[in-house]
């Protein structure tokens, strides 16, 4: 019985002492991983990242070893980026979930972390990853080497960047798919995002968006699928580097040989192809009338007409009062023939498409008087015969 006394207490003792131990005296055990034992991995060093899709698909992710530490305690994994010259001194963090070893990011969470990290939109660029663990309460950090990630993001406003220039090429256009392009198959930029043109179009052939008018683009702008509507529809990049390389089709011109106006949109990813009654002749000058302007639908003078500021384009900076109505004429007299107006009743109020109206135009004295912007005040309108679009900025 004495030993058996002996023996119980003997246990108290080891069990009053293992449970004095503290967090502290755990430390002393675990050890932090050598140089080469605790490593980050990314699925990827080098992503383009895509408007597209951007909310779901995974541009890029991050796994793990499970054992860092070399003892059964908890551990806490934080994901850190910082910009190329960072210090990872205010890095942006992810904490891990408990016992998760992983962690994965869409299109839409990278283009937000590396333009926060001062990366252009569409330029390669690079960032650095490390991954961080710790013991609880901050105890023992420990890092992985760090690892570098180039990254070209997207502009948020695009789905693809603009390029500069862009001309129509192809079977359905004069220049038969030869090389220099005409001047009259250069689409004119009418914004921020779009490109625009009016052009002759042969009937069943195809065509395609060219950033080059002495030879073949890399990339060049093609219709995503080969079942796109001949009205238009979605485009894609494509050349070398894109996703897929050289991927989607040629565009399939209506079937009907006539003019057309092509618009192509780098914020939507689309293109439109529609009839139009013809190309529109730049006139020598151009005035505003109409009921939005100061002097009403009386003869303008000099305050209402345009500056010429090249072969297609005019523009001017005017007050308008909101929701009224205007009209495009070629003289300073009550009307021109031919004069310009809108091609629909709908046309949008910060800019849309004109048609030439006149007795001798399809359909005679055709279109609709512009509606002026609902709000009154001065705007910036441009108007480009090339295309047949105008435009109002403030």
């Amino acid at each position: 019985m004495k030993k058996t006394l002996n023996f119980i207490s003997a246990s108290l003792l080891i069990m009053l002492f293992l449970s004095s131990c503290s967090e502290k005296d755990l430390l002393h055990i675990a050890t932090i991983p050598a140089d080469g034992d605790f490593l980050v991995t990314p699925s990827a060093t080098a992503v383009e990242l895509k408007k597209a899709g951007a909310g779901t698909h995974t541009a890029i992710a991050f796994i793990w070893d499970t054992i860092v530490y070399g003892v059964s305690t908890p551990t806490t994994f934080t994901l850190q980026m910082d910009s190329v010259n960072g210090d990872f001194s205010a890095p942006i963090e992810d904490i891990i979930p408990t016992n998760t070893f992983q962690i994965a990011f869409t299109d839409s969470v990278m283009n937000y972390r590396a333009l926060k990290l001062n990366l252009k939109p569409f330029v390669a660029g690079q960032i650095k990853v490390r991954l961080k663990a710790n013991m609880a309460y901050g105890n023992l950090p420990a890092y992985t080497t760090v690892v570098p990630i180039t990254v070209t993001p997207y502009d948020d406003g695009l789905m693809y960047k603009m390029p500069a220039a862009l001309y129509l090429q192809g079977d359905a256009v004069a220049s038969n798919g030869g090389y220099p392009i005409p001047e009259a198959q250069k689409l004119v930029q009418i914004d921020n995002h779009r490109f625009a043109l009016l052009v002759s179009l042969t009937g069943g052939k195809t065509f395609h968006f060219n950033e080059s008018e002495a030879s073949g683009s890399d990339p060049v702008y093609k219709a995503a699928t080969s079942s796109e509507p001949l009205a238009g529809g979605n485009f894609i990049p494509s050349g070398s580097q894109t996703d897929p390389p050289n991927g989607g089709s040629a565009i399939s011109a209506p079937a009907a040989t006539g003019i057309y106006k092509v618009i192509i949109d780098f914020k939507t990813g689309t293109y439109s192809v529609t009839k139009a009654p013809g190309l529109i002749a730049t006139p020598s000058s151009l005035y505003m009338i109409g009921d939005a302007t100061a002097l009403g639908w009386a003869a303008p003078n000099a305050t209402q007409k345009f500056t010429k500021t090249d072969d297609y384009t005019f523009t001017i900076t005017i007050p308008l009062t909101g929701g009224k109505k205007y009209d495009f004429i070629t003289t300073a007299t009550t009307w021109s023939d031919p004069a310009y107006k809108g091609a629909t009743s709908a046309e949008p109020p910060m800019g849309g498409n004109f048609i030439e109206s006149g007795a001798n135009t399809i359909p005679a004295w055709g279109g609709s008087d512009i509606i002026a912007p609902a709000a009154s005040g001065t705007y910036i309108i441009t108007v480009n015969f090339k295309s047949g679009t105008y435009v109002l900025t403030q």
